[in-house]
């Protein structure tokens, strides 16, 4: 703001800046304390324990990220972003089922890499949370089901497209592809191998309805001849029989 009087101009002076600058890079701070949520989940990953990964003090913590709280968010938009933004690129695929297939065995690779910690940031940080912590197990049951819907949106549009049948449950196959994917965290994190998740996955893709088209069309209506053949047959057995004992 600027004072003026009859002859002079006073210009306030610009406040000065409380704190230290900082003196370190808070992307890798910020990647670093996403891999300790990640592995520890949010209540398990102490303060000290934060610092330590980051390289950074307590107040630096504070002075730059608020509080743990609001350090864990945006280590989960950080995760989401980064290492789970194979999910997107999944559902862009140019059919349902490619999509779906893709998001399997992409979350696969990502669960079973050796060089991350194992199983989802989102599905597992939180799972044992005391009641202090609920809007942290709910905001990521938020972006579950965020996740989930954008799942069902791609398999809604496929069926739209005719990839699927018109009287495909587009409910009930997002909940197995979403459960599937919950499974595998779990599992990738108890250690299992990535070729047992495979075939987990094939045999769940297995369960994919299929859209009625002209090679069914073919089959039923070779079914459809081949009844009749039958039923011309027994009609001309029934006839011969009736002949005989006439």
């Amino acid at each position: 703001m600027i004072y003026k009087s009859r002859r002079v101009t006073i210009s306030k002076a610009p406040a000065r800046k409380r704190g230290r600058p900082r003196n370190f890079d808070r992307t890798v701070a910020l990647d670093r304390a996403m891999w300790l949520f990640w592995e520890r989940g949010y209540e398990a990953a102490s303060i000290s324990e934060l610092t330590e990964s980051m390289g950074i003090t307590p107040p630096s913590l504070y002075a730059a990220f608020g509080d743990k709280k609001q350090l864990f968010f945006e280590a989960v938009d950080r995760y989401q972003a980064g290492p789970a933004r194979y999910v997107a690129a999944a559902l862009r695929e140019p059919t349902a089922e490619r999509a779906i297939r893709r998001l399997f065995n992409d979350t696969i690779n990502s669960f079973c890499s050796s060089e991350r910690p194992k199983g989802c940031m989102v599905v597992l940080s939180a799972t044992n949370c005391t009641v202090q912590c609920g809007d942290i197990v709910g905001a990521l049951a938020e972006r579950r089901r965020l996740a989930q819907r954008a799942i069902r949106d791609r398999i809604l549009v496929g069926r739209k497209a005719g990839e699927l049948p018109a009287d495909a449950d587009v409910d009930a196959l997002t909940g197995i592809v979403v459960t599937t994917l919950y499974g595998f965290s779990i599992m990738a994190r108890d250690g299992a191998s990535r070729a047992s998740l495979i075939r987990i996955a094939n045999q769940a893709m297995r369960l994919w309805p299929k859209r009625r088209g002209r090679a069914d069309r073919g089959a039923r209506s070779a079914d459809t001849l081949i009844n009749a053949r039958r039923a011309h047959a027994r009609r001309l057995a029934h006839r011969r029989v009736l002949r005989a004992i006439s």
